[in-house]
């Protein structure tokens, strides 16, 4: 079966809360958490992230005829701004995640590395909290990664 894609589409950020963020031990125990059962994790992963990052999160699907309705078989999300940044991929095959981060500089990747998933999470969580402090829709993925 071949791949589809999506793009998930969102809104644009509001101005971020002044709440404390939540904690990032707290929020990375949680995706830890759902990445014990790969369907979970990137059934949230994909709902809350879309929600936070929009256009920027890629939902790859396995084909077929319903395709929205077929398991998510990987995810990438464009966490650069300034043409500077990471993009975080994860993708599975059976019951195995295999996680890549790409560090960009002036829209040029420097660096692709296949990660552990407990780095690959920790690079996650870190991005978003850099992210939440200029994005209300990032700070309440945050917050809802929590829930």
């Amino acid at each position: 079966m071949a791949d589809d894609v999506d793009v998930q589409s969102g809104g644009e950020g509001l101005e971020p809360r002044s709440d404390p963020l939540p904690g990032f031990d707290m929020v990375a125990a949680s995706i830890r958490a759902d990445a014990a059962d790969t369907e979970t994790f990137f059934r949230v992963l994909v709902t809350k992230m879309a929600d936070a990052l929009g256009d920027r999160v890629t939902v790859k699907r396995s084909g077929g005829i319903l395709k929205r309705d077929r398991p998510v078989t990987g995810v990438e999300m464009d966490l650069t701004s300034g043409g500077g940044g990471i993009v975080l991929a994860a993708s599975r095959d059976h019951n195995t995640i295999m996680c890549t981060v790409v560090r960009r500089v002036r829209g040029i990747a420097l660096s692709t590395k296949q990660v552990s998933m407990s780095e690959w999470i920790d690079e996650l969580v870190s991005a978003l909290a850099e992210e939440a402090k200029k994005s209300q829709q990032t700070w309440n993925a945050l917050h809802g990664l929590l829930s």
